[in-house]
């Protein structure tokens, strides 16, 4: 039997690129070094064993019905998945066994459901420990691809798929473009660490107010991505999603649309705008435009997209207007979550107090969170000493 491992698997932040990838629209992402730390070691039978500070023990079966209510049941869609990758794989190897082995497994995280995409996160490091206890090897897109599996089949939720890619290609030193339709992930390497000098730097600022998207009476996020496959289908017949229709459609037939669906579309085509733009500025160091993209682009969540709250817009509202913030936006469903900016290194510290004391004293009865968020790599296997 071998020692324990330990996977870090960290959680994510798309400055530019909101509500948009579940329509085949091209993002931008990076890794922070935050995120869900899995301890684990193989069993000789198919039981898998979780243990969390968090949320206390749980025990099942790999091929167990998933509890949708119950914490594990990230791990619980996590094992269906990787049993039915490993059943088709096997059908081509007559006399192979599909069963898989269990393993007993220690998880931890912090934010869990801020708007980090901590689903995500812990969904890859439970895919990623069980393939090894297995000896299965996966790509890096079979882990993107189970990983959306998890959520869009197993779990109900609607999404696209750029959570697991930043996880799964994140870099400490480089923004993601990444393109969804492709599936294919390109780093935008950070223009200011040739000189030596840090000249920005991310802030996360937590509501304090935690979402859950996959709960249908806690979130719209399933009805605005089903308003967006109606504008497709209205824009172009046969348009399945809003990636499928020309911008020059769009133009011309957005007044077609009804209200309630303009808006989300409205704001899909102004976000791809956005995003190319970003990729731009990014690559020129140009951070004050970068900034403005960020704030348009929670400016169109809320307004077009009709995503957000009026906590996060009361927090976003104090973030922008914080001296040394270049921009804000919404993370995550933007339903509940967090806040993350993008500020000059040398201001990021005094913004983060500021902005913390001035939600503070707005909703002292929230328990809010504010920090200067470090860049880290992706989905990784940790050394351990057991």
């Amino acid at each position: 039997m071998m020692n324990n491992q330990q996977i870090f698997s960290p959680y994510r932040i798309c400055p530019i690129g909101a509500h948009i990838d579940h329509q085949g629209g091209a993002v931008l992402g990076r890794t922070i070094n935050l995120g869900t730390t899995l301890e684990y070691s193989p069993l000789d039978s198919p039981e898998i064993r979780i243990t969390s500070e968090q949320f206390g023990q749980a025990r099942f079966f790999i091929d167990a019905e998933i509890d949708p209510s119950h914490w594990a049941r990230y791990a619980q869609a996590a094992a269906r998945v990787l049993h039915s990758h490993n059943t088709r794989q096997m059908r081509s190897r007559p006399g192979s066994s599909t069963e898989l082995r269990g393993m007993q497994t220690h998880v931890s995280g912090a934010l869990i459901g801020a708007g980090l995409s901590s689903s995500a996160s812990v969904g890859l490091a439970y895919l990623m420990a069980l393939a090894h206890v297995n000896a299965i090897e996966l790509s890096n897109s079979q882990l993107v691809s189970l990983d959306y599996a998890i959520e869009h089949e197993q779990l109900g939720l609607q999404n696209g798929i750029l959570d697991p890619m930043t996880i799964v290609y994140g870099l400490s030193n480089a923004l993601l473009f990444m393109d969804t339709l492709k599936a294919s992930a390109s780093p935008i390497m950070d223009p200011f660490t040739g000189n030596g000098v840090d000249a920005v730097k991310w802030i996360v600022a937590y509501s304090g107010i935690s979402r859950e998207l996959t709960n249908p009476a806690g979130s719209g996020f399933n009805v605005r991505v089903s308003e967006c496959h109606q504008a497709a289908s209205l824009l172009m017949p046969g348009a399945r999603i809003l990636s499928d229709v020309p911008v020059e459609i769009f133009e011309e037939q957005r007044m077609t649309l009804p209200e309630n669906l303009r808006g989300p579309a409205e704001h899909y085509f102004s976000e791809t705008e956005r995003v190319k733009k970003g990729r731009q500025a990014w690559a020129d160091a140009n951070m004050t435009l970068f900034g403005q993209l960020m704030n348009q682009s929670c400016e169109s969540s809320l307004h077009s997209y009709k995503s957000g709250s009026e906590i996060l817009t009361q927090l976003h509202k104090i973030t922008s207007s914080t001296p040394g913030i270049y921009g804000s936006r919404f993370s995550g469903g933007g339903y509940g979550g967090c806040i993350i900016a993008l500020a000059q290194a040398n201001s990021a510290e005094n913004a983060v107090q500021e902005i913390a004391s001035r939600f503070a004293s707005i909703h002292p009865e929230l328990p809010a969170h504010v920090f200067v968020a470090e860049t880290g790599s992706g989905l990784r296997f940790r050394s351990t000493d057991f």
